[in-house]
C-alpha cells in the first residue's frame, strides 16, 4: 500500500503542477485549438486531485455536527432528503454498473469504494500539498523511488483482500485521524440521538457516519497488528 500511495502522490503532484503551469489545458490547450472535449478530459485528470480538500473536510464537518446535534442534511420527511438520497444512490449505481460491465463483482466494487477514499485523503491530498510547498519555495523537486520487487508476504495479503499499511506512516496520519474522529463522533452522536430522539433531523448524518466507518474497516484492520504477527 505504501508504494502504491507514493506512486499516486507523484502522479497527483505532477498532474497538478502541469495544470497550474502555462501548459494548462484551460489556457495553452484552448489557445492551441485543441478540441474542447480533449481539454475537459485533461482538465479532469489534472484538477480532480483538488477534490481531496473538500473530501477531507467532509470527513470532519458532518461527524462533528452529528456529535453536537446540529443538522446538516434535510429531514427524512423533506422532499430535499429524497433528492440527496437519489443522487447518492445513483452515484453508487453508476460505479457498480461500470465495475460489473468490465467483468468485476460486488467485492471489486466495494474495494474500489474503499480505495477511492483512501487515495483521496492521502496520496491526492499530499500531492496537492507538495505542489503548494514547491510554489512557495518551501520544498524542492525530488525523485521518490518506489519498490518494484514483489514481496511474497504482501502478495499473500493482497490475494486475501487485506490492506497492508506497513511503512506508510506519513499517509496514515490523515487516515488515522479521520477514522478515530468518526468513531468518537459516531458513538457519542448516537448516544445523543437516542436520548433526544430527533431521528428525522439526524438520520442522514448518522447513516453517513456509519457508512464511512464500514468503509474504514480495512484501515482499522491494517492498523491493528495481530498477536500472531508479533
Amino acid at each position: 500500500m505504501k508504494d502504491a500511495l507514493v506512486q499516486l502522490m507523484k502522479w497527483a503532484s505532477g498532474l497538478v503542477q502541469v495544470g497550474l503551469s502555462k501548459y494548462s489545458p484551460f489556457t495553452y490547450g484552448l489557445m492551441s485549438k485543441m478540441p474542447l472535449v480533449q481539454n475537459m478530459c485533461y482538465g479532469y485528470f489534472m484538477f480532480s486531485h483538488f477534490l481531496s480538500i473538500p473530501c477531507f473536510l467532509y470527513g470532519i464537518v458532518p461527524p462533528l455536527c452529528f456529535l453536537s446535534g446540529t443538522p446538516v442534511f434535510p429531514k427524512v420527511t423533506s422532499p430535499w432528503f429524497a433528492l440527496f438520497t437519489t443522487i447518492f444512490l445513483s452515484s453508487l449505481a453508476q460505479h457498480l454498473h461500470e465495475v460489473m460491465s468490465s467483468g468485476g463483482n460486488l467485492r471489486t466494487w466495494w474495494n474500489e469504494q474503499r480505495i477511492w477514499i483512501i487515495k483521496t485523503v492521502t496520496a491526492c491530498l499530499f500531492g496537492c500539498l507538495d505542489v503548494l510547498m514547491k510554489c512557495l519555495g518551501v520544498a524542492k523537486a525530488n525523485f521518490r523511488l518506489t519498490n518494484k520487487a514483489i514481496d511474497e508476504e504482501k502478495l499473500r495479503k493482497y490475494e486475501k483482500g487485506k490492506f497492508d499499511f506497513q511503512g506508510a506512516k506519513l499517509f496514515m496520519v490523515p487516515l488515522t485521524f479521520l477514522v478515530v474522529f468518526n468513531v468518537i463522533c459516531f458513538i457519542f452522536g448516537m448516544k445523543r440521538l437516542v436520548l433526544e430522539r430527533n431521528f428525522e433531523e439526524m438520520f442522514g448524518q448518522g447513516f453517513l457516519s456509519f457508512y464511512v466507518l464500514v468503509l474504514s474497516y480495512p484501515i482499522l484492520e491494517g492498523l491493528v497488528v495481530s498477536k500472531k504477527e508479533k
